[in-house]
């Protein structure tokens, strides 16, 4: 996964990479008069250069489209931006007029960079975290339920819906999923920084069990081609999750939110839903 800050500046030092060569090659364009040796510059072929970079469809294009952070896993999110999520806030934000495309990050990279407008939003996160977050702003109506859940190889464990009753045991979680950071005091805590890493510690014996979303942890299981993981009931806590936005975009948030709730009236959303996950669900 490709850091979000090296993506954005890539993107900045390429086109001013490209304003330096074309004043280079415009450099070389000069020619010396027969009479003083002079250089001087061919200032049809700069100003030519110049418009070409300034109004190329590329620049027009990004600078139209806006960039939504996610870390949300298979079935929820693809590289292809073909997950359920992705195919709904494409689709929320077609309706509105706008376009959009979700890059994977990190989950704590992608918060922050929403939150300092390098991306402009992040995908999905609980409510309130505005209050910890000013620069980001809720889109008001859910996109889905997330039902955290614990995943171990030991099925003799016994779990209630209470944080607490993981108290004694040693737990993965990803680093910037901030319901589990806040409620989690387990015995030991280990973190890293994506899914596939996460039960590669249940995997390799390193964690009694890891906590996480359950559809992206069949999702992460099935990829991942492991055997011997299930989930351990009941269903630790249930939260409703959402879009938001870097306040610079505060004035779509309730437009995207209606036009979710229509994608729920016309039938797109259990649509998506159905298709996006019926290869998944055990």
């Amino acid at each position: 996964m490709q850091n979000p800050g090296n993506w954005i500046d890539r993107r900045v030092v390429y086109k001013e990479d490209i304003g330096s060569f074309l004043y280079a090659s415009s450099i070389q364009n000069c020619r010396r008069d027969s009479h003083g040796g002079k250089m001087f510059l061919n200032k049809t072929i700069i100003f030519c250069l110049l418009l070409m970079l300034l109004f190329s469809p590329c620049t027009a294009s990004e600078e139209d489209t806006h960039t939504i952070g996610s870390d949300a896993a298979v079935p929820l999110s693809t590289p292809e931006q073909t997950g359920m999520l992705d195919l709904i806030v494409k689709e929320a934000f077609a309706r509105v007029g706008e376009k959009v495309t979700i890059i994977g990050l990190p989950s704590e990279r992608s918060l922050l960079n929403a939150n300092q407008g390098v991306t402009d939003g992040d995908l999905v996160r609980i409510v309130g975290l505005e209050n910890q977050y000013p620069n980001l702003v809720m889109v008001p109506e859910k996109i889905w339920d997330f039902e955290f859940v614990a995943f171990s190889k030991n099925r003799n464990i016994t779990l209630s819906r209470e944080w607490k009753s993981l108290d004694p045991y040693s737990v993965g979680i990803i680093t910037g999923w901030k319901i589990l950071e806040q409620n989690i005091h387990a015995r030991e805590i280990s973190k890293v920084s994506t899914p596939e890493l996460l039960f590669t510690l249940l995997d390799k014996d390193r964690v009694d069990l890891v906590i996480y979303n359950r559809i992206e942890g069949y999702g992460t299981i099935k990829t991942m081609h492991l055997q011997g993981i299930s989930v351990i009931e009941p269903t630790i806590e249930s939260r409703e999750m959402f879009l938001y936005l870097n306040k610079k975009h505060g004035e779509l948030a309730q437009r995207l939110a209606e036009a979710i709730r229509q994608m729920k009236e016309d039938g797109t959303f259990a649509d998506i839903v159905n298709k996006s996950l019926q290869d998944y669900l055990p």
